[in-house]
């Protein structure tokens, strides 16, 4: 029997329909893992305990605190629960906007990715995600290492936090957000950052608050560092990488805190700059101002527009923030130890 197919028209009610079922679910064949983050206490129901397992591990877990806001998940494949296989894009095109204002109609956030077939909605409402794939293991290759990010993302929006496409490094709880596109030197800016004794809350992607003031602060979503070989090499010697296993679908390393000496991963960062690397294979490390407007060119594309929707608004934010935030490129050296170090001064050296 082939799938159902979905269109604008009969999307918001196949959404309800989809989390509703779901919702139903015997939980006797779900795997639940309990997830603490930001102000969210979620419990998490899997039909596949390998995927389970891996968000548990991966999901940074930081106190959830007094009022935290209670979210339900259920990561379902239509295999192991024995649904109908998830239904199809009907219409020709698939126009995104479309797709979220009918979404937003019905009081809904949701995605959906055309190969694999993957579903994902959220309502605020009900504080209840659902996502529906074919089968264990069906998920995106890059699930792996940013897990749940599209449910974290609409998730913290109701704590007023924002999941951002960002680096961070610190130094005494003073930090810098490192943004720019892949391939800009992040994460390898923010591994010799490590390697130099510097702490960060996350080399990929990070949860972001602003304040009424000047200031913003950053906190965990994954307890994971992402490299390449070369890049662990620099950082960390040539025989690190022996300790990390395979490389990821990206020819990165996933890199585990109890794979280094020690964990450089702290719960939260006062972000004091925003700094733009750029791989200059310099003499020495270089940091220049920049304006604000060359700042969030480099920020808010791959901030914003990783995400499923909510553009208007992660654009006003990254705006904000740029406006807020004094600016740098920063012109890298190919030495991990003159990195981390420049990067160390720069901070001891912001104000508080």
């Amino acid at each position: 029997m082939p799938a159902v197919r979905i269109d604008i028209a009969n999307l918001p009610l196949f959404a309800q329909d989809l989390i509703g079922r779901t919702a139903n679910l015997p939980r006797s064949s779900l795997h639940l893992r309990k997830l603490s983050i930001f102000g969210l206490s979620i419990d998490a129901w899997f039909s596949d305990p390998a995927y389970a397992d891996l968000c548990a591990r991966n999901i940074a877990q930081t106190p959830a605190g007094e009022g935290a806001v209670e979210i339900t998940l259920f990561l379902i494949d239509a295999q192991s629960t024995g649904s109908p296989a998830p239904a199809r894009w009907g219409e020709d095109v698939f126009d995104r906007a479309a797709f979220n204002e009918a979404l937003a109609s019905a009081g809904l956030h949701g995605a959906y990715l055309h190969d694999p077939r993957v579903w994902q909605f959220f309502s605020p409402a009900a504080r209840t995600g659902v996502q529906m794939i074919r089968e264990p293991g069906a998920t995106p290759d890059w699930e792996t290492g940013g897990p749940l990010r599209v449910f974290l993302h609409w998730a913290v929006a109701m704590n007023g936090a924002r999941l951002c496409h960002a680096a961070t490094l610190g130094h005494d709880g003073k930090g810098v957000l490192l943004s720019g596109a892949g391939g800009s030197g992040k994460s390898g800016t923010t591994l010799a950052g490590i390697a130099g004794g510097l702490t960060t809350v996350g080399d990929d992607y990070c949860l972001l608050t602003q304040g009424d003031g000047d200031g913003a602060s950053a906190y965990p979503l994954y307890r994971i560092l992402k490299q390449d070989p070369a890049g662990v090499a620099r950082a960390l010697g040539p025989v690190a990488a022996s300790r990390f296993g395979a490389l990821n679908w990206q020819g990165k390393y996933e890199i585990h805190a109890p794979f280094l000496h020690r964990s450089p991963f702290v719960d939260r960062l006062a972000i004091k700059a925003l700094l733009l690397p750029r791989v200059a294979h310099a003499a020495r490390s270089e940091l220049r101002p920049v304006s604000a407007g060359a700042a969030m060119r480099a920020f808010a594309p791959s901030s914003v527009f990783q995400l499923p929707d909510d553009e208007t608004q992660g654009i006003q934010f990254a705006a904000r923030l740029c406006r807020h935030l004094p600016c740098y490129e920063l012109f890298l050296s190919e030495d991990a130890e003159d990195i981390a170090g420049t990067i160390k001064h720069f901070i001891e050296e912001l104000p508080e």
